[in-house]
């Protein structure tokens, strides 16, 4: 009877093992490399006539994991498409922090360069905080993407490996996103928003490719 007993407890510990190491590792957040292209519209509104501009927008992000501490960073490239226009810009941007099952914490900073602005380099704070509530989530972001969002919150629906996300974008605005499986580790980002900040009205459609790197 010992002899089945210790038999018993032998074939259960490697299971109860598989367990324990793979709880850490479901994290909210995984590491990822996404790219993609947008086009950002902005119009102003003076003493005078309204005009307005349209811009090509590329962007590159990556995060990576180990363990729980989390580095994202991402650069953005906005090209106007005239000449008459307000110029040309470049955003970098870097956060660290901490990634558990259910929530995610990043804070950093954002450098802005301007070829028109006076003083061309400008530096933002970058902040972004998430929960998981189970089927729904939801996410605080301080200049989220890369500065082109001042402050926004917003519902995160998670489906069958899908992502949805629909949310407020401060001080009038709305903005929107999907994460769409292709395929293996692959999948389709779509982003979106619109917002009025005093004179100034900003809207950016965004369309990249993502590559999960898997729980680390």
């Amino acid at each position: 009877m010992p002899l089945l007993l210790v038999a018993l407890l032998a074939a259960a510990e490697p299971a109860t093992l598989e367990a324990s190491t793979e709880a850490p590792a479901a994290r909210l957040m995984s590491p990822e490399v996404s790219a993609g292209v947008g086009l950002l519209g902005a119009g102003y509104t003076g003493q005078g006539p309204r005009w307005g501009d349209l811009h090509v927008a590329p962007v590159v992000t990556g995060r990576y994991l180990i363990g729980g501490f989390t580095t994202e960073a991402g650069v953005l490239l906005v090209v106007p498409t005239s000449r008459e226009t307000t110029g040309l810009s470049f955003t970098a941007g870097l956060t660290v922090g901490w990634t558990g099952r259910r929530w995610s914490l990043a804070a950093g900073a954002l450098m802005q360069w301007s070829s028109l602005a006076r003083p061309a380099i400008e530096w933002l704070p970058q902040l972004r905080l998430s929960y998981d509530f189970g089927l729904f989530g939801a996410t605080f972001g301080l200049f989220d993407q890369l500065g082109l969002v001042p402050a926004h919150l917003s519902a995160d629906l998670r489906w069958r490996g899908r992502k949805f996300s629909l949310g407020w974008v401060a001080p009038i605005g709305v903005m929107a996103g999907a994460d769409l499986p292709l395929g293996g580790r692959l999948g389709l980002r779509l982003n979106g928003f619109a917002f009025k900040l005093a004179q100034s009205e900003y809207a950016m459609l965004t369309v990249g490719g993502t590559f999960d790197g898997g729980a680390r």
